[in-house]
């Protein structure tokens, strides 16, 4: 080996797990490093640490201090890297591989293990590479171990995790193990007033602001992160933006906010930053709000509703069932935790905000006509909209001006079209109220299950265990059978007030509703769709170019709806 005297040496310490940000395990690592140094001669430089940050290819975040250290090296100011082991500078080849080109071109060592190693020694370099592979191939066990025993948490139903909005953690008194989630009972009233809300068709934008006047906290209220902490960074590199931020701080959340664009600057990793501050209980400079993504994911969470999620999929175990066509059925593993929102009312949620229909209109207290954003243009499928012309109000297409119609007449017709419908015998059993909405329950997993089946098939095709010719037969067949479950499951998407209007006094009931509520219901039976006209009609209306779009299955009844 060359000739070591005289070095100059750095000393690099790093820890991926350290929840309790005690740094035992990086002050332990410096006590070694600082009796290698000693018991070889080797001038200290500096110590570089990133606590709390995987080495491996897995990790996300970027280790600043490793890099200062790499441009010590490569500037000369040090010709030795100390770290407690090979797995301490990384547990990725392509890093190590990094680390041994830098130590080759500027003839710095690398010491690890108790012994000093001189990268353009081959022999050295033969042993530092078998080392690094280790380090690789044990971060890739671990990794697998880990997955491993995330399925198996998944399987028993166990909680996983930060706490769901909702619920907080507990622990064993004597011993400081988790117990697991139980549930917060201000948050759940929230949450439980919130599914209400969604039920009862009320605008997402309209609930958060409700909430947000009243002063109720948001899901992770003052708590930090390393996106908020990368924000707040980026946001002082322009002076205008940091001007805007902080005019409407206090002077305290100013110098906080400060302080942490400063630790930013130092070095500190983000994540690191973000977890220092919660543990000490310092709140985020700006208290967060409500907003309408926030109301959506808060009610269409499935934790909340008792169910487990793994890689974005509800966990599942087979219950043997006799009746079911294969012997059993799927449903979602019992969990570890009580849950919020009752599976019937989680149901009805998502079949609410998935409608396609919702993403369309805004109600709420702006709604002064009865079908516009409803009806829909025959020829460019545009939603029809009100406005005004020399001749009155005309509905029309409001994407490309395809049809026009005088709108009091086209809103009259459309109504008593509704109405009819609305006053049948059988408008229970055509709607499918007759049916619990349990059975929308069930008919959603019976068309998940069949579209697993049919992806199953699929990936035969792909894999050439099945011919293209029998995958179409399976999709001939399981394709008219996902269709009659999703109309099963429509009845969950029913609005509530529809099972109050139907019947012989249909007519009296609609019209001494609020406009909303009328909205709420032709929505839900009737997408009308306006064509263009075969003549100009002077007086009256061209009801034969309008098709009424009624929504209901055709296995519910085999009557005719009342003709115009």
């Amino acid at each position: 080996m060359r000739d070591i005297s005289k070095l100059v040496g750095i000393r690099y310490l790093r820890a991926s797990k350290d929840s309790s940000g005690r740094e035992i395990s990086v002050a332990s690592q410096d006590d070694e490093g600082e009796e290698f140094f000693d018991e070889n001669g080797i001038t200290h430089l500096r110590t570089y640490t990133d606590n709390n940050l995987s080495g491996s290819h897995f990790g996300k975040d970027r280790r600043d201090d490793y890099e200062r250290a790499l441009d010590d090296l490569k500037s000369g100011r040090a010709h030795l890297l100390w770290t407690f082991d090979s797995s301490r500078a990384q547990r990725d080849l392509e890093m190590y591989v990094q680390l041994r080109k830098i130590c080759i071109q500027t003839g710095a060592y690398w010491a690890y293990g108790g012994r000093i190693y001189d990268m353009t020694d081959p022999v050295d370099r033969k042993i530092t590479a078998r080392d690094a592979a280790e380090a690789e191939g044990a971060a890739d066990n671990i990794s697998i171990h880990s997955r491993r025993g995330v399925r198996q948490r998944a399987k028993r139903g166990d909680y996983f995790g930060h706490p769901a909005y909702g619920y907080r953690p507990t622990y064993c008194p004597e011993t400081g193990e988790p117990l697991g989630w139980v549930i917060v009972e201000e948050e759940s009233a929230t949450i439980l007033r919130m599914v209400e809300w969604v039920k009862e068709r009320k605008n997402l934008r309209w609930i958060a602001n409700t909430l947000n006047d009243e002063g109720v906290p948001c899901p992770h209220e003052g708590r930090w992160d390393r996106r908020k902490v990368l924000k707040l960074a980026a946001t002082y590199e322009n002076d205008l933006e940091w001007h805007r931020f902080t005019k409407s701080l206090t002077e305290k959340q100013h110098k906080c906010a400060l302080a942490v664009v400063m630790r930013v600057h130092a070095g500190e990793a983000p994540k690191e930053i973000g977890r220092d501050l919660n543990r000490r209980g310092i709140s985020y400079v700006v208290a967060s709000r409500w907003d309408g993504t926030k109301v959506r994911n808060v009610v269409k969470s499935k934790p909340r509703a008792g169910m487990r999620v793994h890689l974005g999929k509800v966990v599942k175990h087979k219950v043997m069932d006799p009746t079911a066509p294969e012997g059993f059925r799927m449903e979602p593993v019992p969990v570890t935790w009580k849950e919020i929102i009752s599976p019937d009312d989680h149901v009805k949620v998502l079949a609410i905000l998935e409608d396609p229909a919702r993403a369309t209109h805004r109600e709420g207290t702006r709604a002064k006509h009865l079908w516009t954003g409803i009806a829909r243009c025959g020829v460019c499928d545009g939603r029809l909209e009100s406005r005004n012309s020399a001749k009155g109000r005309r509905l029309g297409c409001m994407d490309r001006g395809c049809v026009s119609r005088r709108q009091d007449l086209v809103e009259a017709w459309l109504t008593e079209q509704a109405i009819q419908l609305l006053e049948r015998e059988d408008a229970a059993q055509l709607f499918r109220l007759d049916q619990p909405v349990d059975t929308a329950a069930e008919a959603l997993d019976e068309a998940e299950r069949l579209r697993a089946k049919l992806d199953g098939f699929r990936d035969d095709v792909l894999a050439d265990r099945i011919t293209r010719e029998s995958f179409a037969m399976f999709e001939a067949a399981l394709l008219p059978e996902i269709k009659k479950a999703d109309e099963r499951a429509k009845r969950a998407a029913l609005p509530p007030v529809l099972s109050k209007v139907i019947g012989p006094d249909a007519r009296g009931v609609f019209l001494g509703l609020d406009i909303a509520q009328q909205r709420e219901i032709l929505r839900a039976i009737m997408r009308p769709r306006m064509n263009r006209a075969k003549t100009r009609p002077r007086n009256g209306l061209e009801t034969e170019t309008i098709d009424s779009g009624f929504l209901f299955t055709s296995d519910a009844s085999d009557e005719s709806v009342p003709a115009a």
